[in-house]
């Protein structure tokens, strides 16, 4: 198992110095993304195969796999129909220019209907996530659900892929092996849910995994309570409450070795290019203890 991370934390860098940065620390993956506003990409020139050398160049040149391209706030299952239509086209151009590129997992969230009880949303989801899921497969290309619940960043959009429970949901309803599972921790250990087990009992969907860490903060708890989602905050892996530990060594038990992830949006190392890069290099230092 490598060490790779997110690029999302570096959109102001394009891609050349993003993998010169990485090879000279020792990473070994890359995560894209590839949402508008990472501007030096222009994806739908990538699906429509006019600048996939690029791509090819730059892992050859350093080294350094590509290993997934992640837009998570896609409206799929939004009461407007357009919105649902804008975001199965838009996965569609991230599946052609990953499938252009050799690229294998595409990570996103469900969406959800806010005025609607997760019951009806899970409805939704089947009727609009088979015509994905076909495009997936047709392109040799694994569409990844991420577990993020998404309250606190972009209430519109939400996800309902948040927990084992509802995973299991999910695949049941479109059961197509294009779908998986890229994992993350982070949001099932505020949750109260168990994440070593979430990794043995989905060990045949997981085909990324993303490490973040999640820091209770129990002296907000008390006073403000649950609701406010003020009581924990994203921190970097070895700086939070997941313990890295059992989690990394359950995805060695499941045979996992593809790279695992360090996804940046820790308060305490942000602010500046430096703050980033210190905290990636703390997190990959913490996570080489397990790997």
């Amino acid at each position: 198992m490598k060490i790779g991370f997110y690029q999302s934390c570096f959109r102001n860098w394009d891609l050349e110095k993003t993998f010169a940065w990485a090879k000279e620390h020792g990473f070994g993956g890359i995560e894209l993304h590839g949402g508008p506003r990472y501007t030096f990409i222009n994806w739908k020139e990538q699906a429509e195969g006019k600048d996939t050398a690029g791509f090819a160049r730059l892992q050859d040149k350093y080294g350094i796999p590509i290993i997934g391209i992640m837009h998570g706030a896609l409206p799929y299952l939004s009461p407007d129909p357009d919105k649902r239509r804008e975001a199965v086209e838009t996965i569609e151009m991230l599946i052609k220019a990953a499938a252009n590129a050799g690229i294998k997992v595409v990570s996103t969230f469900t969406g959800r209907d806010p005025m609607k009880t997760v019951e009806e949303n899970i409805d939704l989801f089947a009727e609009v996530f088979p015509r994905i899921a076909e495009i997936a497969e047709k392109h040799k290309v694994t569409l990844a659900l991420e577990n993020c619940p998404m309250y606190e960043f972009w209430p519109p959009v939400h996800n309902i892929a948040v927990s084992p429970y509802l995973w299991r949901e999910l695949f049941n309803r479109v059961p197509s092996k294009a779908l998986g599972l890229n994992i993350d921790p982070s949001h099932l250990v505020w949750q109260g849910i168990d994440y070593v087990q979430a990794v043995h009992d989905f060990k045949d969907r997981i085909v990324l995994a993303q490490a973040k860490d999640t820091e209770v903060l129990p002296n907000v708890l008390r006073t403000e309570g649950m609701l406010t989602l003020k009581w924990w905050r994203h921190r970097i892996p070895g700086q939070g409450d997941v313990d890295w530990n059992k989690f990394v060594t359950a995805l060695h038990e499941i045979g996992y070795d593809g790279v695992l992830s360090i996804e940046h949006e820790d308060p305490i190392w942000t602010g500046s290019d430096e703050k980033v890069e210190k905290g990636l290099l703390l997190a990959k230092r913490h996570l080489e203890n397990f790997v």
